[in-house]
């Protein structure tokens, strides 16, 4: 990549920015390559980075970075999962090639927020391998769980395990700190056999599932931190798929046999989520 002399003449200047392009897919949080870079320099280009972010970890896939990924990915109707994959590459070849917006010389500044919409709140990438694809079914619902422990270190190992064949798209420790552990547009493994509203279908293959740490007994509160984060993450998941509100459940509310599960505890806040999204 030819770096931008600022002595160099106009023309030379346009060159340069002219051969900007799409680095190849396969490219995530942690990666260390001349790939990131040109990753980094074609999100300058179409104003999801500036100049000086860039400067500061030219080549390291660092949380800036993917940070515009999944600004870009958001604005682009793609799962905002921060990981550049074969449908981000796509998307990105295509924006650079419609001439994108000019580099953005000083920190950006986010625009005004609509009342009503969320933006995906942070999340901590904990990767498990317990998933599969969806199959094509589109995120329509959403489920909430308690994990049954008050111990979110053991319960993200847990779900983190591939001898436990249990997942979760996302889990909420008794600080507020959301992990993501499946990406949305894969298939997570956590509500098993069900139905919606009384007809059996695959609810894995439709839903977001959420484990909030829990012992589920009714009697342990869950905390502030955890609903100011739960109502966050669900109403932009709500806002994002489109999710209808009734579609908003509980494990027991889709777990048949009826009864075969209880969570999120009896003692969950319903009223608060809802008023919240």
């Amino acid at each position: 990549m030819q770096i931008r002399n600022t002595a160099a003449p106009a023309a030379t200047a346009r060159t340069a920015a002219a051969a900007v392009t799409a680095p190849p897919a396969g490219l995530e949080f942690g990666n260390r390559s001349p790939q990131v870079k040109q990753l980094q320099d074609a999100l300058v280009k179409l104003g999801y980075m500036t100049k000086e972010q860039v400067a500061t970890g030219p080549g390291v896939f660092g949380n800036k970075t993917k940070a515009a990924v999944t600004k870009f990915q958001g604005d682009h109707k793609l799962p905002t999962t921060g990981y550049y994959g074969d449908l981000t590459h796509a998307a990105l070849k295509k924006a650079l090639a419609a001439g994108g917006k000019p580099p953005v010389e000083g920190p950006s500044k986010p625009g005004p927020s609509k009342p009503g919409t969320f933006t995906k709140p942070p999340v901590i990438n904990a990767p498990s391998p317990n998933s599969n694809s969806r199959g094509g079914m589109d995120i329509d619902t959403i489920v909430l769980h308690h994990t049954g422990s008050n111990n979110g270190a053991g319960d993200l190992a847990w779900m983190r395990n591939p001898q436990s064949q249990v997942s979760a798209h996302y889990m909420l420790d008794r600080d507020g700190k959301i992990y993501q552990l499946v990406g949305d547009e894969k298939r997570a493994w956590h509500a098993g056999k069900g139905e919606l509203h009384g007809v059996p279908t695959d609810v894995n293959g439709r839903s977001i599932g959420i484990e909030i740490v829990n012992d589920g007994s009714g009697k342990t509160a869950f905390t502030d931190a955890q609903y100011k984060s739960l109502t966050q993450l669900v109403g932009y998941l709500k806002q994002e798929y489109k999710v209808p509100a009734n579609n908003i459940v509980g494990h027991k509310d889709v777990a048949v046999p009826k009864g075969r599960k209880s969570d999120p505890a009896a003692n969950f806040d319903w009223k608060r989520l809802r008023a919240g999204i």
